[in-house]
């Protein structure tokens, strides 16, 4: 459901007027069939559900029609969606309209799904967190370096983005996971810092992470994930997309609204690489922290802060970031910008709040929006 704000409203002053006049001016209710406190405290809880929602729209309009918000938004508290909407093209050449059913590139968003693979490998004793890359992939060149390290961004390792394309001469063709590591393994980029030194955010670690996953299992990451996350969770928007593939798929743009041209780069997946809708996060949401996916013990290792030279309320577990509301509410959250989509993936566990937002346009347009968003949620 779309909520407008003409519809919420006319249904908060429909609700407010009938139970004013039902229960102020209606003399056949005597003391004894008053209602009940519970009785009155449901009527008000509606109404201001309708208040929030109201105001969360409010927020919407604001960000579509003054910061050019192009994508869709959607609030839930457990299993009751608080707010959805959605705005502006798939695509601005054709004029294509995205729905809520529209399928945005994820970027590091995915970086969940890997974590989750790994930690479900773990459950399964085939995967141990402590041990050395190499343990996994013999040839793989760096000394010290542990499952976990990648988990948490500890490993010190460069940035493939800044070396891929120094060795990968063909950009035409996709560089994969498997010439990535084969990359690695035979030029040996030099480490930006030891391993375990300190944290800093790495996206080669977990394309690293799903070349482990498919050395274990015997088939690949993409195979694995559909098979294991996707399909059980009937998450039929979701899907990986690698560079060259013909399928028809969601346009990202500049903020001028000119297409994003996608690169060879596009071709690793671990780090990146899936597509989703906002109705399919919110089913891995449900599903991962109510321990569908993996154990809740198992769990607790991915919303554990990793990093003791930081705060505990800016930090990060494994495929997570962690941060704390104005409450100082725990917040696990992943943002992502690749090939000019902008996603942002919230739960705030002490009340099971999920904000997600998914756009085509990378033009912040609702950068520091989830604050406000809390913000509604949390008053009275």
């Amino acid at each position: 459901m779309i909520y407008k704000t003409k519809n919420l409203y006319s249904h908060a002053i429909f609700l407010f007027l009938l139970y004013f006049f039902l229960i102020i001016f209606n003399p056949s209710i005597s003391q004894s069939n008053f209602p009940t406190f519970k009785e009155s405290n449901r009527y008000f809880d509606s109404l201001n559900l309708i208040y929030k929602q109201l105001q969360i729209d409010s927020l919407f309009n604001s960000i579509v029609n003054e910061n050019k918000f192009n994508g869709a938004l959607l609030v839930a508290k457990g299993e009751k969606i608080v707010y959805e909407n959605v705005a502006g093209y798939s695509n601005f050449s054709s004029k294509t309209p995205l729905t809520l059913n529209s399928s945005f590139e994820i970027a590091s968003v995915s970086k969940m799904f890997t974590a989750a693979a790994i930690l479900l490998l773990y459950e399964e004793e085939k995967i141990d967190l402590s041990k050395n890359i190499k343990d996994y992939l013999p040839d793989f060149p760096y000394e010290n370096i542990t499952i976990h390290h990648l988990l948490c961004h500890r490993s010190g390792l460069p940035e493939y983005f800044n070396f891929a394309k120094r060795y990968h001469k063909n950009h035409h063709f996709p560089l994969t996971n498997d010439s990535l590591l084969l990359m690695i393994n035979k030029y040996k980029p030099k480490l930006k810092k030891n391993p375990n030194r300190e944290f800093e955010y790495n996206n080669t670690g977990y394309a690293i992470l799903a070349s482990i996953v498919e050395k274990i299992i015997g088939i690949t990451f993409k195979e694995f994930v559909e098979t294991k996350f996707f399909k059980p969770l009937e998450m039929e928007q979701t899907f990986f997309y690698l560079y060259g593939e013909t399928k028809n798929i969601n346009i990202g743009h500049y903020a001028n609204k000119k297409e994003y041209k996608r690169d060879c780069l596009s071709g690793v997946i671990g780090d990146k690489g899936i597509f989703s809708s906002v109705h399919d996060l919110y089913k891995w949401n449900n599903a991962l922290f109510s321990g569908k996916i993996i154990k809740t013990e198992t769990l607790k290792l991915a919303e554990f802060p990793n990093n003791k030279e930081q705060d505990n309320c800016n930090n990060y577990g494994y495929g997570l970031r962690i941060s704390c509301d104005e409450n100082n509410n725990t917040l696990l959250f992943h943002g992502g910008l690749w090939n000019g989509n902008n996603s942002l993936f919230i739960h705030r566990p002490s009340d099971k709040t999920v904000i997600i937002v998914l756009s085509n346009i990378f033009n912040r347009s609702f950068t520091g929006k989830s604050v406000d968003i809390l913000h509604i949620l949390d008053e009275l």
